[in-house]
């Protein structure tokens, strides 16, 4: 009884947390480490459990660990497109942008869907300073997943640095209109204020 609870509670971690991968680290509950460590004692060829245990990993910034379970993850299930995306972000989180991107691109071959995986792509292409394949792949998450602000605001950033500032402006005035949290309302504020005084500047 006590091992159905327990896989039982994996199966719901694993669907909440199964792309829940971002290029930031927000510190894992020690607790959550646990949970996944028991359930692969338990049954070594969970996938779900190898996940979602790179994924508390990568919160803590221990981005090896992370990879090593995320690639036993994808060899126990290949085809699951999230796996390669978290995969991608510990790797871009360790300054491996090719395999990062090769990674994320996979995850979009298995799922053209995945939203998380163009976001996380955007972000290798712009670390890398290609910024027209960063705009690309945010304007393609941003289609498909218009009330999420994230996406808008990571554009007007790339559209300043190009110096598009009448696009920028447009990304940054559809942040707002989709109600960002306060952090973001501040950020995208002093974004639009940036452009107004350089084009006071030009004046």
């Amino acid at each position: 009884m006590k091992k159905n609870v327990l896989l039982s509670l994996i199966l719901i971690f694993s669907i909440c947390a199964a792309s829940g991968c971002g290029r930031k680290k927000d510190g894992a509950e020690k607790g959550d480490l646990q949970v996944f460590l028991r359930a692969i004692k338990i049954n070594p060829n969970n996938d779900y459990a190898h996940n979602g245990l790179g994924i508390e990993y990568g919160k803590l910034g221990q981005n090896q660990k992370a990879i090593a379970s995320f690639k036993r993850a994808i060899e126990l299930n290949p085809d699951e497109s999230n796996y390669y995306d978290n995969i991608g972000v510990s790797y871009g989180n360790s300054g491996k942008l090719d395999l990062a991107i090769k990674s994320h691109l996979k995850a979009l071959e298995l799922n053209p869907d995945n939203v998380n995986a163009y976001y996380n792509l955007a972000i290798c292409y712009k670390d890398k300073g290609n910024i027209d394949k960063a705009v690309q792949a945010w304007e393609t998450a941003s289609k498909m997943a218009p009330k999420n602000y994230l996406y808008p605001y990571n554009l007007g950033i790339c559209f300043m640095e190009m110096r598009d500032y009448e696009k920028a402006k447009e990304k940054f005035n559809l942040v707002l209109s989709l109600k960002p949290d306060p952090e973001m309302e501040l950020a995208t504020r002093k974004s639009l204020e940036k452009i107004e005084q350089l084009g006071e500047q030009k004046k």
